[in-house]
């Protein structure tokens, strides 16, 4: 990845961090973006909660 785009993301993770959370970047493709966006439409839900659930199951991370 290019600095000037490396340092754009460093920063944009920088303000979006807090204490108990992390920033990640996730590339898809447009079909894959787009099958999650009507995934999560029917499910009622954000790509943020959804890949989250997700993560978290695949760890065995429990609330």
């Amino acid at each position: 990845m290019p600095e000037k785009e490396q340092s754009r993301f460093s920063r944009a993770a920088v303000l979006a961090d807090t204490e108990t959370s992390r920033t990640i970047i996730v590339r898809l493709s447009i079909a894959t973006h787009k099958a999650l966006r009507i995934r999560v439409a029917e499910e009622d839900t954000s790509i943020q909660k959804w890949v989250e659930a997700l993560i978290e199951r695949e760890l065995g991370i429990s609330k």
